[in-house]
């Protein structure tokens, strides 16, 4: 490994503990609220935290916000994160409708994901036609991906940014779905399997598939 590739590495690594920490101590504190916690509130904690982690390593010419992207006459679902440049359609503090030629990427951010997310839930009698390995392949994750691809232009990539990943599977089984359901991810933690947490007193890897350190390098390069 070179220098370089060592210290965007140790980087990636540094940056998903700050990263778990800080969604976890917010979320803790929100536990607090006498109405408990709200999906909705939690998935903006790990949106905004999302964010500002993106901005870090973005040039400063480049916008990053929710949204939807405008492509021949349609609009695309909803997405999390949107990087764009230049002057959008409609703007808001925090919203923003883009042209997909001004789109340089989109996020899904996800604060958990598990086995059910990934490769689908056990299917059913009548799914038994599009069934992989006894399940429904066509996730939220999966559907939303195919939706907003269709948004996309060219190599603009859809990356799925989760903070943590939980499947008994084997890890080639899961990066190797999370291939099919997104163009580039970044798994902050992934929860290792009880029955392997013999040399893993923690409980979980950070910076799986070095995917962290791999999205910053992205960042940092992008035109």
């Amino acid at each position: 490994m070179s220098k370089l590739n060592e210290f965007f590495s140790n980087l990636g690594m540094a940056k998903c503990r700050e990263l778990y920490e800080k969604y976890n101590t917010l979320l803790n504190f929100y536990g607090l609220s006498e109405e408990g916690r709200s999906k909705s509130v939690s998935g903006r904690i790990a949106e905004a935290i999302a964010k500002d982690f993106i901005r870090e390593f973005l040039e400063a010419k480049f916008k990053v916000k929710s949204g939807l992207i405008y492509d021949k006459g349609k609009l695309s679902p909803q997405i999390d994160v949107i990087i764009y440049e230049g002057i959008p359609l409609l703007e808001y503090t925090d919203i923003a409708i883009v042209e997909n030629k001004n789109v340089k990427g989109v996020f899904e951010i996800k604060g958990w994901i598990a086995e059910n997310d990934i490769f689908g839930r056990i299917a059913t009698a009548g799914e038994s036609t599009i069934a992989v390995k006894g399940r429904n392949p066509q996730t939220g994750l999966f559907e939303h991906y195919d939706k907003v691809k269709k948004f996309l232009s060219g190599e603009t990539p859809y990356v799925l940014f989760t903070f943590s990943l939980s499947s008994a599977s084997p890890d080639v089984d899961v990066i190797g779905r999370l291939k099919q359901i997104s163009d580039m991810y970044a798994i902050i933690s992934r929860v290792v399997p009880r029955n392997q947490r013999k040399n893993i007193p923690e409980g979980r890897i950070y910076n799986f598939d070095d995917s962290l350190s791999k999205l910053i390098k992205w960042l940092r390069n992008l035109k």
